[in-house]
C-alpha cells in the first residue's frame, strides 16, 4: 500500500508544480488594449516576428464561466533581428470570456509609447472602453 501511496503524493507534487510554473509566466507588457465581444485588440513589443499565435490569454476566477482576471502572456518569444516597434495584433477571447458579462480586471501592465518614435502617446496608458462597454 505504501508505494501506492507515494505514487500518488509525486503525481499530485508534480501538477501543483507544473500548474504553479505556468502560472508564474509573466504577462507580457501591452501597450494598449481595446476589447469587443470577440476580441481584444493590444499593442506590444515585436523585433519583427511577433504574431497572434504566440500569446495565451489567460482567465481565471470563481470558476465556471465566472471570471475575475484576464491575463495576456507570450509563449513564443520573438527573437528576430529588426528594429523594435509596436505591432496591433487582434486576439480572439475564448468562448466564455467572450459570453461573460461581468466585469473583469487586466493583470498586464501597461508602458508608454515614448519611446518608440512616431507611436501616438496621449498620456493614457491604455485605450479606455467607452461607457457602454461590459468590459
Amino acid at each position: 500500500m505504501k508505494p501506492l501511496l507515494t505514487i500518488s503524493i509525486i503525481l499530485t507534487t508534480l501538477v501543483s508544480i507544473n500548474t504553479n510554473a505556468e502560472n508564474a509566466a509573466p504577462l507580457e507588457p501591452l501597450y494598449s488594449a481595446q476589447f469587443d465581444n470577440t476580441y481584444v485588440t493590444i499593442e506590444v513589443q515585436s523585433n519583427g516576428c511577433t504574431q497572434p499565435e504566440d500569446f495565451t490569454i489567460l482567465a481565471n476566477g470563481k470558476g465556471g464561466e465566472a471570471f475575475s482576471t484576464l491575463g495576456i502572456r507570450r509563449d513564443r518569444p520573438d527573437t528576430c533581428k529588426a528594429m523594435s516597434q509596436l505591432v496591433r495584433l487582434q486576439l480572439e477571447l475564448p468562448p466564455a470570456l467572450a459570453a461573460l458579462k461581468e466585469p473583469y480586471r487586466l493583470e498586464n501592465l501597461f508602458v508608454s509609447k515614448s519611446q518608440f518614435p512616431g507611436a501616438a502617446n496621449t498620456g493614457d496608458t491604455h485605450d479606455r472602453p467607452s461607457q457602454t462597454d461590459q468590459h
